[in-house]
């Protein structure tokens, strides 16, 4: 009965743990089929395109379109890629197109990039479904100004993100191209970054840094890599998370730049680690002071004092030392 008991409970384990949808490990573009940008305006009877500035290389934005026939939401959109995003953007964008009604291989696609971007719907998708670069856009696309203004805002960008690639490549969720971690650090981007990017975080020594009332921690160089080649990276959004061991009431966090102070921030102390935002990569340096309450009520950030003694205090120990020392060599030689 054991036996049967444990059988059961296997089954049941493997039925919940058991995937319903094929994750980017198993991701295959087998049995799925693809137009060229000609032949989704062919299919859709759209005429008179002019291609004379289009081309497709790996510097290009990619965008990926999922259709259906018949769907008028996708020939609006076919329509405004003729009419705006050719003749604007043709020499900025590749374009790749999967048409859904005729493919089941395709819809499996268009569900796996869902679920990579985390808007995956288990009751179907509103078409045109649409990837441009690391964003993603369904629906009446042609009706719609926000879409349409961050469909051109993204084109003009120049990102090369491919999620196909990153997909290809193993990558499983955009999160993975947003949060990096080295040496303890851990840095999260609104910028998404392809999968041969890499964090690096050195420590480095700028304790000659000074910063008004505030004792020097620590500092660091943090900077990204592609494929091994530093990446000069500015007007982004990246937040920070540094472990810090010294606690201090306040904490400051100072850019540096050939051994000045640029700018500071105010971050954030929690649990043990200190969190900031920025928009550019490079050297910084953490700081930190404690409130102290004076004799008088009055609250000072690490006043000029040894350890909180207060100078009269101690002016008032060493006089009585030198008096002491000076009365009992006064009795000594006389």
């Amino acid at each position: 009965m054991k036996k049967y008991t444990v059988l059961f409970l296997l089954l049941l384990v493997s039925i919940f743990v058991i995937p319903s949808h094929v994750f980017a490990k198993d991701f295959t573009l087998i049995g799925t089929t693809s137009e060229t940008i000609s032949e989704a305006f062919d299919a859709e009877g759209i005429v008179d395109y002019d291609l004379s500035n289009y081309s497709e290389t790996d510097d290009k934005v990619p965008i990926i379109l999922f259709r259906k026939n018949g769907c008028i939401n996708c020939k609006n959109f076919l329509i405004y890629l003729k009419e705006v995003l050719l003749p604007k953007y043709g020499d900025k964008f590749k374009l790749v197109s999967y048409e859904l009604s005729s493919n089941q291989s395709n819809y499996n696609l268009l569900d796996q990039v869902a679920h990579f971007f985390n808007n995956a719907q288990s009751s179907g998708y509103s078409t045109p479904y649409l990837v441009v670069g690391e964003k993603t856009f369904s629906g009446a696309i042609y009706h719609n100004d926000a879409m349409r203004a961050e469909i051109e805002a993204t084109i003009q960008s120049g990102t090369t993100f491919d999620v196909i690639e990153e997909m290809t490549n193993g990558n499983q969720n955009i999160n993975n191209n947003k949060i990096f971690t080295d040496n303890n650090i851990t840095l999260t981007s609104k910028q998404v970054f392809t999968s041969d990017h890499t964090l690096k975080v050195v420590d480095v020594d700028l304790q000659n840094v000074l910063l008004d009332s505030f004792r020097y921690i620590h500092a660091y160089d943090i900077s990204m890599y592609q494929g091994g080649v530093k990446v000069a990276l500015k007007n982004g959004s990246f937040q920070i998370k540094i472990p810090v061991a010294e606690k201090y009431d306040i904490y400051k966090v100072a850019y540096i730049e050939n051994g000045n102070i640029m700018e500071t921030f105010e971050p954030i102390y929690e649990n043990g680690y200190i969190t900031f935002t920025t928009n550019h990569l490079s050297e910084y340096a953490i700081y930190g002071k404690n409130h102290v309450i004076t004799s008088s009520g009055v609250e000072e950030e690490n006043p000029n004092t040894l350890d909180g003694i207060d100078k009269n205090i101690i002016m008032l120990v060493v006089g009585s030392m030198m008096l002491l020392g000076s009365t009992v060599l006064y009795k000594k030689f006389n």
